[in-house]
């Protein structure tokens, strides 16, 4: 009869195959597959394949974007800008404001000027509030500043402290 030591490791022995396919591979590795095993290509960078280069300018305001109301005559203009680059990352809680804004008002009815972040979810809230939304837009998806935006968290960088 084998010592029980002696069956352990002819136990271990045997495990040690099937434990290395549990292992962990290589972050290099790793790197070149999706999560579902494809293979990713490798990318072909180099500075004769740019095709185009583009700045998205943002208007910037010192003390933070402003989301205000204006009565002219018997409209009334909610103002929702100057996120300085951070419209992406304040685009649903400024234009929640600016909604709110809005349902202040006796109107149902609302003109959205622009459809880039900050135009499309002002709109999409207010449908959502059942407002009858048209919206006015000079350029359209992907010719919009918002769509050559980079969508960075960064909702301290829309300010200067004074």
């Amino acid at each position: 009869m084998p010592s029980r030591r002696t069956v352990i490791k002819s136990l271990a022995a045997a495990a040690m195959p099937m434990l290395a396919g549990c292992a962990l591979p290589s972050a290099g590795k790793r790197a070149n597959y999706t999560l579902s095993g494809t293979a990713l290509r490798r990318v072909n960078v180099s500075e004769e394949r740019i095709i185009r280069t583009v700045a998205g300018l943002r208007p910037f305001r010192r003390n933070g974007f402003n989301v205000s109301a204006e009565r002219r005559n018997d409209k009334v203009l909610v103002h929702n800008y100057g996120h300085g680059g951070g419209g992406i990352t304040l685009s649903w809680g400024s234009s929640h404001l600016a909604m709110e804004l809005a349902l202040a008002t006796p109107h149902k009815q609302a003109a959205v000027l622009g459809c880039g972040a900050l135009g499309l979810t002002a709109a999409r809230l207010m449908q959502d509030r059942g407002w009858d939304v048209t919206i006015f837009a000079r350029d359209l998806p992907p010719h919009t500043t918002s769509n050559i935006a980079g969508g960075q968290w960064s909702a301290t960088s829309v300010y200067e402290r004074t």
